[in-house]
């Protein structure tokens, strides 16, 4: 009978805790990521509960005027978007981010501040919440389910392109730096991001019925059965103005972007901002030094 040395041992019990520790990290990373992709898809399915039901409500309550004048149904749908998605935000993004967006997802993989599992999880929930809640709409709200993204008012494929690109890339270049980036106002993000949506479906509802969003895109597409240009368009449009806007996040921190315009983010105290005063002062320094030394 052989007996182990204590060095044996002490290798046994090492690899033993690191397969321990292995799992416990593992398995700690997977409910975690289990818990934010419930909270995503939690999250889309209120905005976009919230979001046609306005639509479904505004287009009842002015359909007299909605061949002559229809601006007060879009004031109506825009605000039930962004309203909507501010406090789903608000709700959301203290658990996964709040994102509420495979867009938004797919930027904050471009640019680096998220990872591919993070990705396809909320990109999952996020589809799964917009269908669940654009089919509870079709229920519960009187007469046919309306909303779907299609090219309207003799807009062509280029021009919805267009729309749906740069306004997505807007769209997540504020989340990048309101949201993703800390600061004293990053508590306003939900805000200003509903507020900018509303925005956007104020310009974009009578030529595409504003996307910026695959999942809300797929729902509407589900139960309406309107997949024109769905993937072509109402997918790889809002991901080229996402990878856009990951694209020049990037660039902005590679050039450490907050050394350009300093001390936007200060409210005068010398103490609290003491750092941010001394590296100034720094590269003042390095900036005469270059300009003003003297020949050897």
């Amino acid at each position: 009978m052989t007996h182990n040395s204590v060095e044996d041992d002490i290798a046994i019990a090492q690899q033993t805790t690191a397969a321990v520790k292995f799992v416990v990290k593992n398995w700690g990373f997977a409910t975690k990521l289990a818990i934010q992709s419930f909270t995503e898809f939690l999250g889309t399915f209120l905005f976009l509960f919230i979001a046609f039901g306005g639509v479904q409500s505004a287009l009842k309550t002015n359909a007299s005027a909605l061949e002559t004048n229809p601006s007060v149904a879009f004031i109506e749908i825009a605000l039930t978007f962004g309203c909507g998605l501010a406090a789903a935000i608000f709700f959301t993004f203290r658990i996964s981010g709040g994102a509420l967006n495979p867009a938004v997802s797919f930027g904050l993989l471009v640019a680096g501040v998220t990872d591919v599992f993070v990705f396809t999880a909320y990109t999952v929930a996020q589809v799964i919440g917009s269908i669940l809640a654009c089919v509870l709409v079709a229920v519960a709200f009187p007469g046919d389910f309306k909303g779907a993204n299609q090219l309207l008012d003799n807009t062509t494929f280029v021009q919805g392109f267009i729309i749906e690109t740069v306004l997505t890339m807007g769209l997540v270049l504020l989340v990048l730096f309101l949201a993703v980036e800390k600061s004293k106002i990053t508590f306003w993000a939900p805000m200003m991001i509903g507020i900018y949506v509303f925005t956007a479906h104020l310009l974009a509802i009578p030529y595409t019925n504003t996307s910026l969003n695959p999942a809300r895109t797929v729902g509407a597409a589900v139960v309406t059965g309107i997949w024109d240009h769905h993937f072509t368009l109402f997918w790889f449009a809002p991901f080229t103005g996402a990878a856009i806007a990951g694209g020049l996040y990037r660039f902005y921190k590679v050039i450490d972007y907050h050394t350009l315009n300093p001390g936007q983010d200060s409210d005068g105290s010398v103490s609290e901002n003491f750092e941010e005063i001394l590296e100034q002062k720094l590269e003042k320094s390095k900036f005469l030094r270059m300009f003003f030394k003297k020949d050897e």
